[in-house]
């Protein structure tokens, strides 16, 4: 027993330098020019199913409401917070970088503007990423003159894209970064805490450096995905036109920022994201969602307190141990005692196992907004019945000195044959 169980740790202690061994030719990159099929499943994930397919019609949500700013200058934006000033909102959020000064009259008017305007928040961007601290080196923010008593949020979501070509995968936001000694906080949860000071203080509670995002809805279906309007949106002129009702603004959060050239553009590729709500779930082609929509869903899961619990790291990998050493137990006695059978039985017993993980996966989002991540868990299951038989017929074999022996006798007759 004591060989047995010594047996089965060193072949899991093998199957995971196996794992290890791929993932550095994969960090190298050695197969990238023969790997398309892992260029396209490698922006996808299990649980975007549960976003994009299996969850219910989402409710409208009446305490948010969209302005698409289009190309307006600054002098167009100008007026369009007056307008909505008019209507009382709660607080204006203006999702677009006002860095670069400009001249009169389309700073003044929006100086101006901004001054008269208590109850708003202004994006700012982090910038200098530096990979050894994890921190920001510092932030691209508008001048003071025009930021005066304004709040700063920062807008930057977490994707691996960099440049606004690649393919922008957003998930996760950061509620907050530290810059230069101070705590800065991202544009969405500043509106939310504007709005909501007491749950937006229970969701920081939670003190996690990411959070998933709770994706519920959008402003249109721009990916054809079967979940439509969450949000209601106004066009650049219909504020201008003041076309909406008296009541649309009273109270709310008005988040706004640029939706396209116009409302249903999908041409554009500007703050324009892919979200695991896109219908194309694997191999995505179309962009999704606007940034300023991506802001609009976290400022609804803090408000809703419907935040999403992550699986850590470490007990992802405690996992991954745990399946390893049990299927190596179980099929070294399969191998030992009825080794005829050994392929069949351990290749539906693997089978079963990967569907009941990939089931629980969905289960567990979508009943319990538990994201729980068995990958590796997944990936140590495929590979433990065909590692063992290797353990079995060549690790073991090269410590055995008799079996070297074997090696080598057979070698020598087979040249002395020819």
């Amino acid at each position: 027993m004591k060989r047995f169980i010594a047996d089965t740790i060193f072949c899991s202690l093998f199957i995971f330098g196996i794992m290890g061994a791929f993932a550095s030719l994969t960090f190298l990159k050695i197969f990238d020019a023969f790997d398309p099929i892992g260029e396209m499943f490698s922006d996808f994930e299990l649980t975007d199913i549960v976003f994009s397919q299996l969850q219910d019609d989402p409710i409208a949500d009446d305490r948010i409401v969209m302005v698409n700013i289009g190309t307006l200058n600054r002098e167009g934006i100008a007026r369009q917070i007056e307008i909505i000033n008019k209507y009382n909102p709660a607080i204006i959020g203006l999702d677009v970088m006002l860095d670069a000064s400009k001249e009169w009259p389309e700073d003044s008017a929006l100086t101006r503007v901004l001054s008269e305007t208590p109850n708003i928040v202004i994006g700012e961007k982090l910038v200098g990423l530096e990979e050894e601290t994890g921190q920001f080196a510092m932030t691209i923010k508008p001048e003071d003159h025009i930021v005066q008593e304004a709040k700063l949020g920062y807008v930057n979501l977490i994707t691996d894209a960099r440049t606004q070509e690649d393919l922008k995968m957003c998930r996760e936001f950061t509620p907050d970064e530290i810059v230069e000694g101070e705590i800065r906080y991202a544009f969405p949860i500043r509106l939310a805490y504007a709005y909501d000071s007491m749950a937006t203080e229970k969701f920081l509670a939670r003190e996690n450096d990411i959070e998933v995002i709770n994706y519920k809805g959008n402003i249109m279906s721009f990916s054809a995905a079967q979940y439509g309007m969450k949000y209601f949106a106004l066009d650049v002129y219909d504020v201008f036109d003041e076309n909406f009702t008296e009541d649309l603004f009273k109270d709310k959060i008005v988040i706004m920022c640029f939706l396209g050239k116009h409302i249903g553009d999908t041409e554009t590729i500007d703050d324009f994201y892919f979200t695991p709500m896109n219908e194309n779930y694997v191999g995505k082609a179309k962009n999704d969602m606007f940034g300023g929509v991506v802001h609009a869903n976290i400022i609804s899961q803090i408000l809703d307190e419907d935040p999403i619990d992550q699986m850590s790291g470490r007990t992802e990998i405690i996992l991954a141990i745990l399946f390893c050493l049990f299927n190596v137990f179980i099929f070294k006695i399969v191998y030992g005692a009825i080794p005829r059978w050994y392929d069949g039985i351990t290749k539906l017993f693997q089978l079963f196992e990967v569907m009941i993980l990939a089931t629980l996966m969905i289960y567990l989002l979508l009943g319990f907004n538990y994201k729980a991540d068995f990958t590796l868990a997944m990936i140590v299951i495929a590979l433990s019945g065909d590692s063992l038989e290797v353990y079995h017929g060549v690790v073991k074999n090269l410590f055995s000195k008799e079996r070297r022996k074997e090696v080598f006798k057979i070698n020598r007759r087979f040249w002395e044959e020819r």
